[in-house]
């Protein structure tokens, strides 16, 4: 007799349910933060469904004072903001180098790349969707310095969608909402 260890705790059936209702997915928010200044980057969730973040990653420039010369010291600094609430999601701003990783990224003014090693950052929150991840960002140098941010997580659609791809055989149909009927 041979002994099928998996096929006693897997039920298929739930799993296929919970592959039709999610999927992994990645959201990028990349932007420049002019000189001396304050920036708002935003990345829109959309309207498949919630988006449950399980990690971070990201890297950012160091350009510093002069002449574009890259200085290896953070000047940039952030706010995370769930959109759907205005909830502050730090404490204060963090300088990037305190939470991002590879993290520092050598501009190309520079030359040579960085050559750091890359750890995913814990970072677990979910955003509904039809809302924006809010990065409101702070540069003290006097050079433009640039950041990015890859969101790792878990694309939780909603029932409307997920039933309206099982009937159109596995492709994302958008459809306008029916009247509902009086009777």
């Amino acid at each position: 007799m041979v002994v099928k260890p998996f096929s006693q705790r897997i039920n298929p059936e739930a799993v296929f349910d919970i592959q039709n209702h999610q999927y992994s997915e990645k959201l990028l928010l990349a932007d420049t933060v002019p000189a001396n200044s304050t920036k708002l980057g935003k990345v829109n969730i959309s309207n498949l469904g919630h988006f449950f973040c399980q990690f971070i990653t990201g890297s950012f420039t160091t350009i510093g004072t002069g002449a574009g010369v890259d200085s290896g010291i953070s000047y940039l600094s952030g706010q995370m903001i769930d959109g759907a609430g205005q909830r502050k999601l730090f404490n204060d701003r963090i300088p990037l180098d305190l939470f991002l990783s590879p993290g520092r990224r050598k501009s190309n003014v520079a030359g040579a790349a960085a050559s750091g090693l890359f750890f995913p950052i814990e970072f677990e929150y979910c955003f509904t969707m039809n809302s924006d991840i809010l990065f409101d960002v702070v540069n003290t140098s006097d050079q433009p310095n640039e950041y990015e941010i890859v969101f790792h997580g878990i694309r939780i659609m909603s029932d409307m969608i997920v039933n309206n791809t099982v009937q159109s055989g596995g492709r994302i149909v958008r459809q306008a909402a029916q009247p509902q009927r009086r009777g």
